[in-house]
């Protein structure tokens, strides 16, 4: 066994060889499972951690949690278990330093290996913590975790030339409790939780970056919106806390405390991320779909923050669709839908009748989409009080169609080259006194229309009437397009069971009281079309406005009125970025869909703004479509919530 001295730091590496013996079976069972070579680093000089655990308590111990899975118990001996990535495979210098979860209690063996396969496969090493479990029973502010997650940095730090890292790329992962753990170290990387060792304790033990995978203990007690106050959420703030992306389930019960770590990461200005997935309770990483999702953004992140470079990225997303493929095969076979059928609906407007709003929606597109009026007879609604509009369509400085002053709401048809099936509802944005019609209108149609989705661009009525609700007439209109699209869904030739909706801002609002008024007549029947039912069978929410209200015991407004089971929402999908300044509506929706236990599935962006559609202009935030066409396809499928066999 070679052994090398770094002489000014009093560190002694021990290069082990996977035919060699490890220093401790839980080293040991490391390398055997990811079978390659790796460096042990122990933390402490002479191996004797500064704490009041002794010698003479046993060393660690490899066995079986409770899960079945492999884990290290009875760490008295912490070290970090360095992998250099595999031959062939070009050194980055980027180092993620990875602590397993397990409770405080032990370390489990399966995600460090995944991690560890990930970093080899874009170039990074791996670093695996093995930290001192189980924690003690006075030890509350766990700092004999944090303790030796300090040490592992100082000492890669220390060491990187030798190491072959750069000091300035080390990111720090961790699962479960090794998530509360990685942001423990985050946000406390400077207090004082031991006694200095050496030279390498003079070195920042700050984190890079950190990714927090499910996340434990964040919050206390568990689902509230206590944080956890060792935590020190108080004190965030970019100078202090390093980037942070987190990933989570939306069933399991620690997705209370990403959400709350979220909403204070976002008020502190931190660049931060938040992804949550729909079904898949705790635990996992690429043997889980769609939480193996999550290394896309991730990768992209931390690539936006100069810790990877394209490179990476593009070997993060190859290992990623190596994964998914192998996961594809196993899917059960997707059933055929055969929708070739062009024709147009009978209830298609003539041209003559088209309003100057529906002229420029329909020259937007090739040939021009069937036009389709919502109310019977003229198109107007006998009790709308601003009847009278003529429509007006101001001038935007990018050019992009805006309408205002609807009193004639229509559907604008966008039927795809080889329809599926399903269909989608849009509902574009723009403050209930506009519509956004183009960029968060026609091009989500196209869009749709790309994955073989007939999309329904709807003209709803606005502005906000005088004396009635923001939303009043647009709920009408809303309600009624989607009765419309169901009780025609053999001359639109589409699923009835299938019609979702996609709303923008103020149109998010819109899909959401879709949702939430399922059972509510918003107007009175005017016909059999009014006897289908306007529940959607999907909801898609894009940077949704005015979902909460200040006054309120849950922070949500009093329009989204629970329902009475958690089988009466349909799956949702919502999308933000942190510097949108409704950001906070949809992480407190999230925890509304938590109590309700909705599939839903959310995904918050470091930037983006508001109102940006689909356009490249919107940063990060841009990639919702990826992460949105993925859903679809996996509510289609039936492909969420899903251990991939064989992965391992």
């Amino acid at each position: 066994m070679l052994r090398i001295l770094f002489s000014s730091l009093l560190l002694t590496i021990v290069l082990v060889c996977h035919v060699s013996r490890a220093d401790s079976p839980g080293e040991q069972a490391m390398q055997q499972l990811l079978d390659r070579d790796a460096v042990v680093i122990p933390l402490w000089p002479d191996e004797v951690a500064p704490s009041k655990q002794t010698q003479e308590e046993p060393a660690d111990s490899v066995g079986d949690s409770k899960s079945g899975k492999p884990a290290i118990g009875n760490v008295t001996k912490p070290s970090m278990i360095l992998f250099a990535p595999p031959a062939g495979v070009e050194a980055t210098g980027t180092t993620i330093l990875f602590a397993p979860g397990g409770a405080y209690g032990r370390l489990s063996l399966p995600n460090a290996v995944d991690v560890c396969r990930w970093a080899g496969a874009i170039g990074a090493h791996c670093a695996v913590l093995k930290y001192r479990v189980p924690r003690a029973a006075d030890d509350r502010g766990h700092r004999v975790p944090l303790s030796d997650a300090q040490r592992a940095v100082r000492l890669l730090r220390s060491g990187a030339a030798d190491l072959g890292i750069d000091a300035n790329k080390i990111i720090m992962i961790g699962s479960s409790a090794g998530g509360h753990l990685a942001f423990n170290l985050a946000n406390n990387h400077g207090e004082s939780t031991y006694p200095a060792q050496d030279a390498a304790d003079q070195l920042s033990a700050r984190p890079d970056a950190v990714v927090l995978m499910y996340p434990a203990y964040l919050t206390q007690p568990t689902e509230s919106s206590t944080a956890d106050p060792h935590l020190h959420l108080d004190q965030l703030s970019p100078e202090r806390t390093p980037p942070t992306l987190m990933t989570v389930t939306r069933s399991d019960k620690f997705t209370w405390g990403a959400v709350n770590t979220m909403l204070q990461l976002r008020q502190a200005k931190v660049p931060a991320e938040l992804h949550v997935y729909p079904q898949g309770g705790h635990g996992g990483c690429f043997d889980k779909y769609p939480l193996m999702e999550f290394v896309r953004p991730t990768a992209r992140f931390l690539k936006d923050q100069g810790l990877f470079t394209e490179a990476m990225q593009h070997e993060s997303n190859v290992f990623l669709d190596r994964l998914e493929a192998t996961f594809l095969k196993r899917r059960v076979a997707q059933q055929e839908v055969s929708r070739t059928e062009t024709t147009k609906s009978d209830a298609a407007l003539p041209p003559s009748d088209w309003t100057e709003g529906d002229r420029q929606l329909a020259a937007l597109r090739k040939p021009a989409p069937e036009i389709v009026s919502i109310w019977p007879g003229d198109g107007k609604r006998d009790d709308d009080p601003a009847a009278t509009l003529r429509e007006n369509l101001p001038q935007r400085p990018d050019g992009l169609v805006r309408i205002t002053n609807v009193a004639r709401p229509t559907l604008h048809v966008w039927r795809p080259e080889h329809p599926d099936g399903r269909s989608v509802v849009i509902f574009p944005g723009g403050a209930y006194n506009a519509l956004a019609a183009e960029h968060e209108g026609t091009q989500i149609a196209q869009w749709l229309c790309d994955q073989g989705i007939t999309a329904f661009v709807t003209k709803y009525r606005v502005p906000r009437r005088e004396g009635m609700d923001k939303h009043a007439v647009a709920l009408q209109d809303a309600q009624r397009a989607i009765r419309l699209v169901r009780s025609r869904a053999d001359s639109f030739n589409v699923d009835p069971q299938q019609i979702g909706v996609l709303g923008f801002s103020a149109g998010g609002n819109l899909a959401a009281l879709t949702v939430h008024h399922s059972d509510r007549q918003s107007y009175p029947p005017l016909d059999s079309i009014d006897a289908v039912r306007a529940d959607p069978d999907f909801a898609i929410l894009i940077y949704p406005a005015y979902l909460t209200a200040e006054d309120t015991a849950d922070g949500l407004d009093p329009l989204i009125q629970p329902l009475e089971k958690s089988n009466d929402y349909p799956p949702i999908y919502l999308a933000v970025a942190a510097d949108d300044r409704f950001a906070p509506d949809s992480l407190h929706y999230l925890l509304h869909l938590q109590r309700a236990k909705v599939p839903a599935e959310l995904h918050v962006y470091a930037s983006g703004g508001h109102g940006k559609g689909l356009r490249e202009i919107g940063g990060p935030f841009a990639q919702w479509t990826r992460s949105c066409a993925r859903w679809l396809a996996d509510m289609q499928n039936g492909t969420t919530n899903v251990i991939v066999e064989g992965s391992r």
